[in-house]
Formats: C-alpha cells, structure tokens, sequence
C-alpha cells in the first residue's frame, strides 16, 4: 500500500446520510473482500479487527475494532470511524454493531459469575469495585430493581456479575474482588454495594482460595469479551460501554413490554 496510508486520520468521527439506494454489497466479489481484509491487517498490524464484511457504501468495507465499526476502503486508502445513517435517521452502524454484538453475548459463558437475584431481565455486568461509573451504575439498578420488587413483589433483574479489577487503574480492586467473592451468595449483593462505597475497611476484608480462583475465571472471562473499561453491560444482546442510564432504561422498557405481551 502506499505510504500516505500512514497519514490517515484513523479517529476522525464522520457521519454520513445515504439513501437506501446506496447500500449494494450483494454483488461484491469475494476475492476482492479477501484482499481487501488482508490489506487492511497488513497495514494496520498492530489493532485486531474481527467481522470483516462489506459495509453498505459501495466498495466499502466495515469491521469490528474495541465494539466499534471501522469503514475501510482499500481502493481511495482511506478508513475512519463514525456513524453511517439513512436518509431516514436510522444509524446502519448500530445495526451493525448490534449485530456483531448478538453474534458474540450467544456464546459468552459466565457461569462462574455471581448470580444476583432472580428475575426476568438478565444483565451481565463486568464492574470494577474501585469504578465511579460502576458505582453509579449499582445505584440505579438496585434501586430499579427494589422498586420493583416493592410493587410486584419479585425482583425485576438476574444480575450476572463478572469483576474485572482494572489494575493499573486501581491496585485495590483486586483484593476488594477477592473479598466479595469469598461471601456466601446471600451477601453478594450487599457486600458489593458496601465495597463500590468505601464502607468496608481493608483490615476487615476476607481472602479464601475459592475467592483467587475464582477471580482467575472472571479476568479470563473479561478478557476473552474484550472487555476495556467498566462497567460493561449486556442486556437484551446488546453490549453497553459505561453507564449510559437514558439507553438502559429503554432497553428495559422494551423489555417489559414483551414481557407483558406474553
């Protein structure tokens, strides 16, 4: 490829509007995708890029970098990322996205997780005890939950909880994790809760070998998702990146409608 490849602008965010004659990728030739994915890995050795395909630009490719999709053409040398939308406002990247999405939570396994609660909604959560946004994140869906379980008298959500100590971020995580683990099932819930509030001194906390080992499967898990930050979210097959409250609660909403309409 040629040189100026290297100054691409690979972080430019751009948003384009197409009308739905532009999408044709029914007719791109295989042998050219080929290269096209190969050109793109070569140039770019360092990043790894899944769900190659042809994106709904004509002579555009689309693949999968950190949960997000990267449009590539091999032929003008030119990639970015951003959103790609109809004439009608629907964004095809978040399709995409969703897709791929789908595709990967099918065949995550976090039966080594802690299960919290028992209700209809289940929420996979990879959280950092010492994360902001985490804790956050535990405040709204503990109180929806409580809420919940206050009027209809069950709880709302299954919480599938995967901690994932970011380390260089924050040293402690790691023996806080330990700690939460090494609780009997009934004292997750509350034990995270205090641990995401500072309200558990370090002299107090518990260490046990099932709490290591376990410890050992979650990163394992995390890092088998490709997890990068926390708190991330699955629900409904769709991976959320940090705690974005306005897209959970329509997510949970849609939820309970199919579930009334049952």
């Amino acid at each position: 490829m040629a040189n100026n490849i290297k100054k691409i602008f690979s972080s430019v965010l751009l948003a384009l509007c197409l009308s739905s004659e532009v999408v044709s990728t029914q007719d791109i030739d295989k042998g050219a995708q080929k290269i096209a994915a190969e050109q793109l890995k070569a140039t770019f050795n360092q990043t790894t890029f899944t769900n190659f395909e042809p994106a709904p630009i004509d002579g555009w490719y689309q693949a999968e970098i950190s949960n997000q999709v990267v449009y590539f053409s091999h032929k003008q040398e030119l990639m970015f990322f951003g959103e790609v939308y109809t004439k009608n406002g629907v964004s095809l990247s978040e399709q995409t996205r969703i897709k791929w999405q789908s595709k990967r939570t099918d065949n995550l396994d976090v039966s080594a997780a802690l299960s919290i609660g028992n209700g209809l909604i289940e929420i996979i959560e990879f959280t950092d005890t010492d994360c902001p946004f985490c804790l956050r994140f535990n405040k709204w869906i503990t109180t929806k939950n409580n809420d919940y379980k206050s009027k209809y008298g069950k709880d709302l959500f299954t919480r599938k909880l995967v901690l994932t100590p970011i380390d260089q971020l924050h040293p402690n995580a790691h023996k806080e994790s330990v700690h939460i683990i090494c609780q009997n099932p009934d004292k997750w819930e509350v034990t995270i809760t205090k641990t995401l509030e500072s309200k558990i001194s370090y002299a107090d906390m518990d260490s046990c070998q099932k709490g290591k080992d376990t410890l050992v499967q979650h990163r394992k898990i995390a890092k088998e998702f490709g997890v990068s930050a926390t708190p991330t979210l699955i629900i409904a097959g769709q991976v959320i990146q940090g705690f974005n409250q306005q897209k959970l609660e329509a997510i949970v909403k849609q939820q309970l409608t199919k579930l009334e309409n049952k």
